[in-house]
């Protein structure tokens, strides 16, 4: 299992919290887009489900594959097109 680090300061500005991002992580119905690889080239993904509480986030995650790492680097609520993709994919 890849360890996982977070951009704690995003996290805050977006009151997002390490438990959110788990259970989004847990759920069945969570899905991902790929994003554009990250200037360092490792690649990104962006996923999208719900909390325990009914809160749907977007979580970008970057891949460092050398390190056997994923980085949270951005947390918040779902924008409308993601919102919306989601909330038609139930």
């Amino acid at each position: 299992m890849p360890k996982t680090t977070y951009e704690d300061s995003e996290l805050a500005k977006h009151k997002v919290t390490r438990l959110e991002i788990q259970q989004v992580f847990a759920s069945e119905l969570t899905y991902a887009d790929d994003l554009a690889p990250s200037n360092r080239g490792n690649n990104r993904a962006l996923i999208i489900g719900w909390t325990h509480e009914g809160r749907i986030l977007e979580i970008g995650i970057e891949y460092f594959e050398d390190e056997d790492r994923e980085h949270i680097f951005h947390a918040m609520d779902a924008g409308k097109k993601y919102k919306n993709d989601f909330e038609q994919r139930l």
